[in-house]
């Protein structure tokens, strides 16, 4: 006869023993990266894992790491929840439990659902579900005495996976999901045209996780504030970043603009910048070894973004050209930003561009050859790429 499983439960008191400040989180790394070969898999997770304590090292955190059946347990303090959240190839991560621990029961009312999960030997089964039925119980009781305190909120949600391996129960508690995919510079390196609006934002954070390490290039057109405004954006979003550092590049474009401005048609000036910046980048792509640009343009949100347009600026342009957000909306870039903790950035104004026409053409009237006549002399008016690595906010 196998031991009997123990099921420890014990009531939380209302005026019970306070949230520790250190805990341990049950990890697993993206399911992308668990379907690749071993030796492929092995070297994504230690590069995920590798990326993950770089970051916990930028903010004085050093967490504990134990394997635990083809995922991972870190133990450290409640600060490393936000970096669980936002790591690229960690694909689930939730509070691990060895026995049942009630201070993790909601205060307010909440619906729950327990599930169970992983089960090693399958004789176990059965005394697992016995287990599962008595902590419904349990559950059942709490969530009645909770409704007392019903305060017009939508109820929190407690989720609990049971594990046995070995005979032994183990609980993950409200697993939810990591950024995934794979981790930054497996994929290699990227270039991405950042105004500091959240269309760039996001995909600097979507080529982030598809395992690219992006650079950001900006074009500053030298209206006030908005260097120091994206410069501040750029240290935000540096968080999600290895090192906690981005490279950035600096181009000084306002003449550039003012020559575009003064020689193609008013309407069609936003093709003729888009396609410049496009193709400078490319500059700076072969030298310093870029495998790509990207943009966050998103397909019909812009004049300057219908399809025709952007056939046109790629073609003007002719760069190895990624558009990771083209089948998006706005609402949900938004939504995106808000869940990886930048709402507020994703809504900051910046100063408008004071090139941009009242009446834009959706449709192209050019040619995407007229762009190389007139790039030398655009290109004789980029005094200045500035290079430099900025670090994460505060």
């Amino acid at each position: 006869m196998w031991p009997p499983l123990r099921l420890r439960i014990g009531w939380r008191k209302r005026n019970g023993p306070p949230v520790p400040d250190t805990e341990t989180y049950l990890v697993s790394f993206s399911g992308e990266i668990g379907i690749k070969a071993p030796a492929t898999r092995r070297a994504l997770e230690e590069l995920t894992l590798k990326s993950f304590l770089t970051r916990a090292g930028v903010l004085g955190l050093s967490p504990k790491v134990e394997p635990f059946w083809g995922r991972i347990l870190l133990s450290g303090p409640r600060d490393l929840e936000r970096l669980l959240a936002t790591q690229a190839g960690f694909g689930r991560w939730g509070y691990f439990r060895e026995t049942w621990d009630p201070t993790l029961l909601p205060e307010r009312p909440f619906t729950y659902v327990v599930y169970v999960d992983r089960v090693e030997p399958r004789e176990s089964f059965s005394e697992a579900l016995a287990q599962k039925r008595a902590l419904l119980e349990l559950l059942e009781k709490e969530a009645r005495r909770n409704l007392s305190s019903w305060d017009n909120y939508p109820p929190e949600r407690l989720e609990i996976r049971l594990e046995v391996r070995r005979w032994r129960l183990f609980y993950l508690i409200n697993p939810r999901p990591a950024l995934g995919g794979f981790p930054p510079g497996a994929s290699g390196r990227g270039l991405v045209l950042f105004s500091g609006g959240p269309d760039s934002l996001l995909a600097t954070l979507f080529l982030l996780r598809r395992g690219l390490l992006p650079a950001l290039i900006f074009f500053d057109d030298g209206e006030a504030g908005r260097a120091e405004a994206v410069q501040e954006l750029v240290r935000e979003v540096a968080f999600f970043f290895p090192e906690m550092a981005v490279e950035f590049f600096q181009v000084e474009f306002r003449e550039a603009l003012e020559f575009i401005a003064s020689r193609v048609a008013t309407r069609e000036r936003c093709f003729f910048c888009k396609a410049a910046m496009l193709r400078l980048a490319g500059e700076i792509l072969s030298q310093e070894g870029f495998s790509v640009v990207a943009t966050g343009e998103i397909l019909g949100e812009q004049a300057s973004q219908t399809l025709p347009a952007l056939l046109f600026t790629a073609r003007a342009a002719g760069v190895p050209l990624l558009r990771p957000l083209l089948g998006l909306n706005k609402e949900e870039v938004f939504e995106r930003l808000s869940a990886l903790g930048l709402k507020e950035a994703a809504f900051r104004r910046l100063p408008a561009c004071p090139w941009a026409p009242d009446h834009p053409h959706t449709l192209p009237r050019s040619r995407p050859e007229t762009l190389g006549s007139l790039w030398p002399a655009i290109r004789k008016r980029v005094k200045k790429i500035e290079r430099k690595i900025l670090s994460r906010k505060g």
